[in-house]
This record gives C-alpha cells, sequence and structure tokens, in this order.
C-alpha cells in the first residue's frame, strides 16, 4: 500500500510538472502576426490594341503573341520605406489566368502598399525595394538573332521580360483589394524596312540588293524597372541578314532604352549593300559596294529609345551615297509605331 500511495504521489508530480512546463512553452512561442488583413486581388491588365497580327512592318501593328506570352511571375510587396512584405510567385495556373488573390498582414490594412511584378525571369532573394531597382538585364543579344528566328517567336528563353508596378491603399480587415499592373517590355521594337526610291530607276540603271543592316552604339544594359535610364556604355552592335519581300529588305532588333543623344552620337543604322548597274547580280563584273549609314533619332528627334517603343525605320534608297538623310517620328507605344521615314542618296 505504501509503495501504491508513493508512486500516486510521483504520478501527480510528474503530470503537474508536464503540464507547467507545457504552459511555460506555451508562453514562450512567438506570436505569429495574423495574415487577416482582407484578401489581395492583383491582376495583369491587358495592353491597348492587343490584337495579334503578323504583318511586318504594318503601321498599325500589334503585339505578337510570343512578344506578350507570360512563363513566369513574381510580385513584391513593399512598405512605404521600402521593407519588404510579402514576396509572392505565382503557380502556373495563377500565370495563365494573370491573377492572383492572397492576404497582406494585419497590420497593412489601411496603408499604402507599392506592389512590383516581374515576368519571364527568376529573381533570387530581395531583401527590400532598393535591392529589387537594382536588378539590370546586362545582355541585348539574348533578344536578337537572324530575321527568322526574331520575328516568329521569342528569341530570349523564358520570353521577353516585363516589369510594372502599382500603388494602393490595403482596405481593412475582411474586405477585399483590387490591384491592376500593367506590365512592359523592358526591351524597344526597332523594324527596318529599306526599298528602292520611286524616282530611283528614273536616275539610275540596274538595282541594290541590302546584304545586312547593323545596329550599333546601342545600350548594353537596362535596369528591370523604368523610370530611371540607366543604358550603361552605348556599346551594343548586332548585325542581321535582311529579308526579301517584293523589293524590300526586313530587319528586326530589340533594343534596351537610352535617354537624349547628341547628335553624332545615337544609336546608328548601317547598311551594307551592292548596287548592280546591269541588275543582274549574277554577274559581278558591274557590280559597286554601298553603303547607307542613318542615325535613329527616336522619340522627340532627340534620340531617345524608350522601353515598349515600337519604332519603325523606313529607309528609301534614292541614290548610290549615303548623304542627305531625312527623317520624321511620331511617338508612339509598342503597339502604336513610331515611325522614321528615311530618304538616302541623291
Amino acid at each position: 500500500m505504501k509503495t501504491n500511495t508513493k508512486m500516486k504521489k510521483l504520478l501527480y508530480s510528474l503530470t503537474a510538472i508536464l503540464a507547467l512546463a507545457s504552459c511555460a512553452k506555451e508562453q514562450q512561442e512567438p506570436v505569429l502576426t495574423p495574415m487577416d488583413a482582407g484578401d489581395v486581388s492583383v491582376s495583369f491588365i491587358a495592353e491597348e490594341n492587343s490584337v495579334q497580327t503578323r504583318a511586318f512592318f504594318d503601321a498599325s501593328a500589334t503585339t505578337e503573341s510570343w512578344e506578350k506570352s507570360l512563363s513566369s511571375i513574381s510580385l513584391f510587396c513593399f512598405d512605404t520605406d521600402g521593407s519588404l512584405i510579402v514576396r509572392r510567385n505565382f503557380t502556373p495556373a495563377e500565370v495563365s489566368a494573370k491573377k492572383a488573390t492572397f492576404a497582406l498582414p494585419k497590420n497593412a490594412a489601411g496603408k499604402s502598399v507599392e506592389f512590383y511584378a516581374i515576368a519571364n525571369t527568376t529573381v533570387g532573394d530581395i531583401a527590400d525595394k532598393a535591392a529589387l531597382l537594382a536588378l539590370k538585364e546586362t545582355s541585348a543579344a539574348v533578344y536578337n538573332g537572324t530575321f527568322a528566328e526574331v520575328s516568329a517567336a521569342a528569341k530570349r528563353s523564358g520570353g521577353f521580360l516585363m516589369s510594372g508596378t502599382a500603388t494602393k491603399t490595403i482596405a481593412a480587415a475582411g474586405q477585399a483589394t483590387d490591384v491592376a499592373i500593367t506590365l512592359k517590355r523592358d526591351v524597344a521594337k526597332i523594324a527596318v524596312q529599306s526599298s528602292l526610291s520611286a524616282d530611283f530607276a528614273s536616275k539610275y540603271p540596274g538595282k541594290i540588293k541590302v546584304n545586312s543592316a547593323k545596329i550599333s552604339r546601342a545600350a548594353s544594359q537596362t535596369p528591370y524597372f523604368g523610370g530611371t535610364i540607366a543604358s550603361g556604355a552605348m556599346t551594343y552592335t548586332h548585325t542581321q541578314t535582311p529579308q526579301e519581300d517584293a523589293g524590300k529588305y526586313n530587319s528586326l532588333f530589340y533594343l534596351f532604352e537610352n535617354g537624349t543623344l547628341a547628335a553624332g552620337s545615337r544609336v546608328l543604322l548601317t547598311l551594307e549593300a551592292t548596287y548592280d548597274k546591269d541588275g543582274n547580280f549574277s554577274t559581278t563584273g558591274d557590280q559597286t559596294p554601298v553603303t547607307y549609314e542613318v542615325e535613329l533619332k527616336g522619340t522627340s528627334d532627340n534620340g531617345t529609345i524608350l522601353r515598349n517603343g515600337y519604332y519603325r525605320v523606313a529607309v528609301s534608297l534614292a541614290g548610290l551615297t549615303g548623304q542627305d538623310v531625312s527623317a520624321t517620328i511620331t511617338v508612339a507605344d509598342w503597339e502604336t509605331p513610331v515611325t522614321q521615314t528615311i530618304d538616302l542618296g541623291q
């Protein structure tokens, strides 16, 4: 009996100790901030004039399917002091739907939150907004290739890098907040079409064949997010063999943006051509090499190339020299082209 009594007392003591330990453990566990400030629904706005067309150099040409496709989306939510609140990597289903709904911490209710979205690239750990804004693309080469390659698909693996931002005041707990973000590509589209002028035949016998189109003195880098242009050294160069179509020579380039540039230092287009006096390119005895050069006037005729901009460069070969260049520019987004018309030669 005494042994049983001692055993009962020991069990009671152990039970009491475990209970106290459990209480102490509960008191020591951190209190997590509940994610109940209300759901935030983030969606991506379709661009204007988003009807697909494959007509190269069309004055109303719109975004091709491969220029707006999405393979991944990362969303970063920042407080106004730049500190990271939440990062959300969209699931494949959310990427397909271009929409995700998730919760923010309770203390975000009533506050202004900045939303930064990046598409079609992998982003590592980000501590704050400053770290995100410091990210740059440093290879325009991944976007460029032969005319056949870039006019039918995205050359860059994963598609065109796109980004967008929005700022929204978060609704009270239990209420939904809708956020719409427009994604823009971080490159500009440069379409070049060269052809003989209407009066070339009245001044010269024979024909001209454009052998290559070269872009040089272009930006070597660009931030993931627009706002501050940081083009780096203007050293990017790419040469492409134009595609001939009914006497027109077509080339297509994608370039990083750059700010205002003085004449003489702007992005340069160089056309290397062959003049054949009798128009028969199978005979070479009457052929002469011809070089045409023209600077891209860009936006507002100041040399600026803007991200997500579409620049149409129409080159009219009126003579056998690259002198006396005239150009007309109108400003537009990717879907509504900026046109530069150039008359080359005499």
